[in-house]
């Protein structure tokens, strides 16, 4: 009899884990459009270093099939906005797991293609819990990670967001590249004090002819 109660007790706990697997791997759906953001900080030609490129991707992930697809076009260079008509266009395909993600993508050029690979896995969102007890639980919608191309030998992080309505969610932290986001690269707004001073002589009306 206690042998059967063990052998119930074990096989409960399996089918319990098993449960839990499988609700975190349905919470865990990647359908949707994405914004993933590269910093290349390892790279054979040096002019490379530090280059942050940007890709704007939708990515379908039907539980019924294995892989991960997505398409895509290269949005950003340098954290500045490529211009439609002068952007690339990406293919991804891959798998996910529980807690993680691996893409693999053919990324088109000015000159030629390149390959690459993605490895990402979800971030962990602090909440509170009634108001002002902290606890951390697992955002799906932010994926960090790093990538490896085959151009340039590149390599570096890597982080995707699924957007809302074409935009980023509110909260989310701007990329940075070696330090660097596109908050830096802003051009600050001229101050009051840096306006070009009126000219006086232009307040004088010219003298009338007598």
């Amino acid at each position: 009899m206690l042998d059967f109660i063990k052998y119930v007790s074990v096989a409960f706990t399996a089918i319990s884990l098993a449960f839990t697997g499988w609700l975190q791997y349905e919470k865990f759906r990647l359908d949707g459009e994405w914004h993933i953001d590269t910093c290349t900080e390892e790279t054979d030609f040096r002019s490379y270093e530090g280059l942050h490129l940007a890709w704007r991707v939708f990515l379908s992930d039907d539980p019924l099939s294995a892989p991960v697809v997505g398409d895509g076009e290269k949005v950003e260079e340098a954290f500045a906005a490529i211009a439609p008509a002068a952007r690339y266009p990406v293919r991804l395909v891959g798998t996910k797991e529980i807690s993680s993600v691996s893409l693999t993508g053919r990324f088109e050029g000015a000159k030629r293609a390149s390959t690459g690979r993605f490895e990402f896995h979800p971030t962990l969102s602090r909440r509170l819990l009634s108001g002002y007890i902290p606890f951390y639980q697992r955002n799906v919608d932010v994926l960090e990670g790093s990538f490896a191309f085959t151009a340039g030998n590149a390599r570096g992080p890597a982080r995707a967001v699924r957007l809302s309505e074409g935009k980023m969610p509110d909260g989310v932290a701007p990329f940075a590249c070696m330090g660097v986001t596109a908050e830096d690269l802003k051009a600050p707004a001229p101050a009051e004090d840096d306006a070009p001073a009126e000219d006086p002589a232009a307040e004088i009306p010219p003298a009338q002819p007598d």
